[in-house]
């Protein structure tokens, strides 16, 4: 009679030498996009194997093709143009002819573009001046532009969530520098604009296109502080 330990260590072994399968290969991506948005998806499979994928109302740059054990497959996948919850499909096969077939979903949303129109007024380039996209209190995109003299840019952002509840929402464009100030018309580094989902106003200076994209234009001005006259002169030497 064999001891259960031994039996236990015989299956422990057998089951360490078992040798991989398609079924152990799988696909990594993300979950939330946008419609029509192109993203990069890698499949991953502990030996080498075929694979094919496919996206309904979709498409998929370079459809078919081989897993490496050592090194993933990338693979760039265009969501549909339809909103909803879609699937990416991939096939993988081995040269035994075993087929795994492994399923990614993503959810679609039509996504909001916030739109700003900047213009640098002054006489000197601007480098890496941060402009935020603030939505509802919440920080949503940061990034960084650089300007000539005189030039005017239109800094956009696509947010791509679940749709937003009804009612009034606010976009907010935040400017700062730390080599001067960046002022608005009104004199603030910050501009507001309010929107309403479901809803109209026809004194607000913002429209919704279709339903889900939002255009904000502003015109921010670019001013560089001068150096004070007369700086380190006795009092009664400066100038008036």
């Amino acid at each position: 009679m064999i001891p259960l330990s031994l039996v236990i260590v015989l299956m422990a072994v057998i089951m360490t030498a078992a040798p991989v399968s398609a079924s152990d290969a799988y696909v990594e991506g993300p979950i939330v996009l946008g419609t029509g948005e192109t993203a990069s998806f890698h499949l991953y499979s502990p030996e080498a194997v075929t694979y094919s994928a496919s996206i309904p109302g979709g498409s998929v740059d370079v459809p078919y093709g081989i897993v490496d054990g050592d090194v993933y497959a990338e693979i760039n996948v265009t969501m549909p143009s339809t909103p909803g919850r879609h699937w990416l499909t991939v096939r993988f096969t081995q040269d035994d002819g075993t087929v795994s077939v492994n399923k990614w979903y993503i959810d679609v949303y039509e996504g909001y573009t916030f739109t700003a129109t900047i213009r640098n007024g002054g006489n000197m380039s601007v480098n890496g001046m941060p402009v935020s996209f603030i939505l509802d209190g919440q920080l949503i995109n940061s990034t960084t532009v650089d300007m000539a003299a005189g030039e005017e840019i239109t800094v956009e952002y696509r947010h791509v969530i679940p749709p937003l509840s009804g009612g009034r929402h606010t976009i907010t464009v935040l400017i700062e520098s730390e080599d001067g100030v960046v002022l608005s018309p009104s004199g603030s580094t910050r501009m507001n604009t309010v929107f309403y989902i479901g809803q109209s106003d026809s004194s607000l200076a913002n429209w919704l296109l279709g339903i889900t994209l939002v255009v904000i234009s502003i015109a921010l001005v670019w001013v560089y502080r001068k150096p004070k006259r007369n700086l380190g002169r006795p009092r009664g030497r400066r100038r008036h």
